[in-house]
């Protein structure tokens, strides 16, 4: 049996000021928490037996999750942040881990690389993905049959020693979890994967398709376009578009006005926002976020905010208090 775990302990600082009070796991995401795209990845192979471990503002999380009849979901209580490693140990998994990092959208396929960690039979496999710039991630070397040779977290550019980066997507078995201190922060690529490497223990399954961490301003806006791509054009019918003009992917929700403007795609406008008088593109607002007269480009404005009046471009704005 395998169970999942999602890995959702993330302050998000980079994503500051939104989650100043939203865990960044339950950022919206073309409208939806990117919580619910994990799940839903996860449940589209049979893994609804889910635990998820987080320490910042779970109590959001646990409201909006348990709402889902089709999970089995569950919360270990985490006293202090652990980290990776160190949370998953709190949990006392005795069975084989799927781990996803909270803030990773993808369609890598999660069966591949069970079966391969399967057929050889070790402690550890991390999915692997060729990127043009490794430096940015957990940087692997492998052998013809996938073992590890050699693993290093963000080395530098110069450091590089292959193009296979961590994905953060682990096959994981319990007793790997024998060699992480129990109640310590520990993790995963910085403090386990270096002790498990050199003992023959990890493997390197290399996988293809879309994967990005939502944790970066441009990682969250590389999501949001790659899933508004995904959709196409999509208008709820409760939203009301008048003397407008929409070009390209473009998401729109519920009870939205748009009233003489300009909407250049991918941009996704949130439930009850508004949108007067203004040009919008390549950006992202938020529920309840009104723009008069305002030009905003390459952005993303927080639930509630308003902005009259504005030119914003390659900005995060925050949200306003109702």
């Amino acid at each position: 049996m395998t169970k999942a775990i999602v890995l959702a302990g993330g302050y998000g600082t980079r994503l500051r000021p939104l989650t100043f009070t939203t865990p960044k796991a339950m950022i919206p995401l073309v409208n939806r928490p990117v919580i619910d795209y994990i799940v839903d990845y996860l449940v589209g192979y049979g893994l609804k037996d889910i635990v998820i471990t987080m320490h910042h503002l779970r109590e959001k999380m646990i409201n909006h999750l348990t709402k889902r009849k089709d999970l089995n979901v569950s919360f270990p209580v985490e006293p202090t942040p652990l980290g990776t490693a160190g949370s998953v140990k709190n949990a006392e998994i005795t069975d084989t881990m799927l781990i996803i990092q909270g803030d990773n959208i993808t369609d890598m396929d999660i069966r591949n690389v069970l079966e391969f960690h399967e057929a050889h039979g070790k402690l550890v496999t991390i999915a692997l993905l060729p990127v043009p710039n490794p430096s940015l991630y957990g940087v692997a070397e492998i052998e013809a049959n996938g073992r590890i040779m050699n693993f290093k977290e963000k080395p530098s550019p110069s450091e590089c020693f292959s193009n296979l980066a961590n994905t953060g997507l682990y096959v994981i078995e319990p007793e790997a979890m024998s060699h992480v201190p129990k109640d310590t922060a520990f993790d995963f690529s910085k403090d386990l994967f270096p002790i498990l490497v050199p003992k023959r223990e990890v493997y390197g399954c290399v996988v293809e398709g879309f994967w990005t961490d939502i944790g970066s301003p441009e990682g969250y806006m590389e999501a949001s376009r790659w899933v508004v791509k995904e959709k196409g054009f999509e208008c709820a019918d409760t939203a009301e578009i008048e003397g407008s003009e929409i070009r390209g992917d473009v998401a729109i929700g519920e009870y939205v006005v748009v009233k003489d403007s300009e909407i250049q795609g991918p941009a996704v406008i949130g439930d009850y926002a508004k949108i007067i008088k203004s040009k919008m593109r390549d950006s992202i607002v938020f529920s309840g976020v009104t723009l008069h007269e305002t030009s905003l480009s390459k952005s993303v404005v927080g639930e509630n905010a308003v902005i009259r009046k504005g030119e914003v471009d390659d900005a995060i704005i925050g949200h306003a208090m109702k």
